[in-house]
């Protein structure tokens, strides 16, 4: 298992007093149990959770298998902090993207990659006012978005060093 994140990941890590190895519990709420515990499916499309089982073949020119899975297999989970509070959800997402790789890792699963993207309320602000679409009164709430696909020649998807990821904290986990 290959772990790795991005400065901004880092700097919540810090910021929360978390250990670089994540190694910290959260109570995980009942939606998300039932993610986890989820059946996995493997066909000829690719990876995905039996709840999920969406995944089609790539038409489009701007499509490959691997942007249909993470489309396909994506899920959040800050929506089940309330109220929203950054540091439960940022650990809620870390936690349960690490806990989703163990299961694959268990069930002798590998070449899928997991991701979590993480923007926090200020975050978004600083993203907003950076590419001009921020607006007196707007309000900026927690965002997380949590995939996985297979690790697939030339499909890689998600990269921590793009200019774009200095508004997110990303964790990418390999198996």
């Amino acid at each position: 298992m290959k772990t790795t994140y991005n400065e901004i990941f880092n700097q919540l890590l810090t910021e929360y007093n978390l250990p670089d190895d994540l190694s910290f519990s959260v109570d995980i709420p009942t939606e998300v149990q039932k993610i986890l515990t989820d059946k996995i499916l493997i066909t000829d499309l690719g990876v995905t959770l039996k709840s999920f089982d969406r995944l089609h073949k790539a038409t489009q020119d701007w499509e490959n298998q691997s942007i249909i899975e993470d489309s396909e297999n994506h899920f959040h989970v800050d929506w089940h902090i309330e109220p929203a509070d950054n540091k439960k959800a940022f650990m809620l997402g870390v936690k349960t993207l690490s806990l989703l790789a163990d299961k694959f890792q268990k069930e002798n699963i590998s070449g899928i990659r997991f991701w979590y993207s993480f923007q926090t309320p200020e975050l978004g602000r600083l993203w907003a006012k950076e590419n001009n679409l921020d607006e007196e009164g707007d309000e900026h709430i927690i965002g997380d978005r949590l995939s996985f696909y297979k690790l697939r020649d030339g499909e890689n998807l998600i990269s921590t060093n793009e200019n774009e990821n200095k508004f997110w904290a990303i964790l990418t986990i390999d198996i």
